[in-house]
């Protein structure tokens, strides 16, 4: 599983650097902006292993080409990867990352 989370991103992180690869979010905007709104959304006692898949789930769903465009379904397509107890979780993680970041622009 971390293998191929781990080659998820850094697959990501090697389409984010090429000049003709369309994304989203800037990687580092998305991973400061999932890290900030887990944190501050799970509760501090629930630890670093239980918040990681939200966060990698999130940062997937920001660097998406059409997060832009239709957030919500972008979310929701990316939480798929999860187990159904954690679908909704991760999905509310991203969206509330992404609009915590049109809030703060506004």
């Amino acid at each position: 599983m971390r293998n191929k989370i781990a080659a998820g991103i850094g697959f990501t992180l090697a389409l984010a650097t090429s000049p003709v690869a369309a994304q989203g979010l800037p990687s580092v905007e998305a991973i400061n902006l999932c890290e900030r709104f887990v944190e501050e959304s799970i509760r501090p006692e629930l630890g670093e292993r239980f918040k990681q898949p939200y966060k990698i789930v999130c940062y997937f769903g920001l660097v998406d080409p059409e997060i832009e465009t239709d957030h919500r379904s972008v979310c929701s397509r990316v939480s798929r990867q999860l187990a159904d107890i954690h679908r909704q979780i991760a999905e509310l993680m991203c969206v509330g990352a992404y609009q915590s970041r049109s809030a703060s622009s506004n």
